[in-house]
């Protein structure tokens, strides 16, 4: 329901994000390859047990873990623009794109997702942001993730039925739908 009235005088408003620019692909070569290899190089050896059963991994476990993971990310195809860094994957049986800002901040605006997946997925392909099991968080700081069918077609069985129904920021005069 639409607020009939002017919103309270105490009502804070969000600035404006900063407008994104062009997204350029990001290559994925061998200089890439050896900074991940020297990030995890250099985690200390508590990091590994978790991947090893809870125990700490030979040196050649653990140079054969991290070359696994490189390898893993040789099928990232990356991107980057002015205010973010992502990354698609391509997992069975979904497309998976890990979003971040340069920043590190908090993505505070809904529509720069939506601009993101439109872009680099496709405008037609829904996604979906998983709230998991605490049994299954991965929190990254400021990652955000995304999972989206590979068939544009496809919709999830929950969601709006209803056709497109868009507010523009600028004649949105309430700042909020909801009282």
């Amino acid at each position: 329901m639409l607020l009939a009235e002017p919103p309270p005088s105490n009502m804070m408003y969000i600035a404006a994000s900063p407008a994104m620019g062009p997204f350029q692909r990001v290559p994925n070569d061998a200089a890439f390859a050896m900074q991940q290899r020297n990030t995890f190089l250099a985690q200390p050896p508590e990091f590994f047990t978790r991947f090893f059963g809870g125990r700490a991994p030979t040196l050649q476990e653990k140079l054969f873990w991290i070359e696994e993971r490189v390898r893993e990310t040789a099928m990232w195809t990356m991107f980057r623009n002015n205010l973010y860094f992502v990354v698609i994957e391509m997992t069975s049986p979904l497309i998976h794109a890990c979003i971040r800002r340069h920043d590190r901040r908090p993505c505070t605006d809904w529509n720069h997702l939506q601009q993101i997946k439109s872009e680099l997925i496709g405008p037609e392909h829904e996604a979906v942001e998983l709230f998991p099991a605490e049994s299954r968080l991965v929190n990254t700081t400021n990652e955000y993730h995304l999972w989206a069918h590979p068939n544009s077609g496809y919709r999830f069985p929950f969601g709006f039925s209803t056709e497109r129904f868009v507010i523009d920021r600028q004649s949105d005069q309430t700042g909020s739908m909801f009282a």
